[in-house]
């Protein structure tokens, strides 16, 4: 069974993907803007998993998609602590 919530995500994620697609240059001002990108669409892909696995492979697709979760979170903590970090030496 679907719930509405996963479809919600699924239709926010595919708007924030096409505002990606269209705006290629503007986000690119942003320190480290690959890493943000392939922690999106790995999330991308997560939330397209979950509305799947209800259909096919339910458990094989459950851990690919709590994967891609992990993967993506951790992708958001690496960028953080490249884009935020401070100077061993002092400030």
């Amino acid at each position: 069974m679907i719930y509405e919530n996963e479809v919600a995500m699924l239709l926010i994620c595919i708007g924030v993907f096409i505002f990606i697609i269209t705006k290629r240059g503007d986000y690119k001002r942003v320190p480290h803007w690959k890493l943000i990108l392939t922690s999106f669409y790995m999330f991308f892909g997560a939330v397209i998993l979950t509305v799947v696995e209800e259909y096919i492979f339910k458990n094989v697709l459950n851990i690919l998609e709590h994967l891609l979760y992990l993967c993506s979170s951790f992708i958001i903590l690496l960028w953080c602590w490249v884009t935020f970090r401070y100077d061993k030496g002092g400030e």
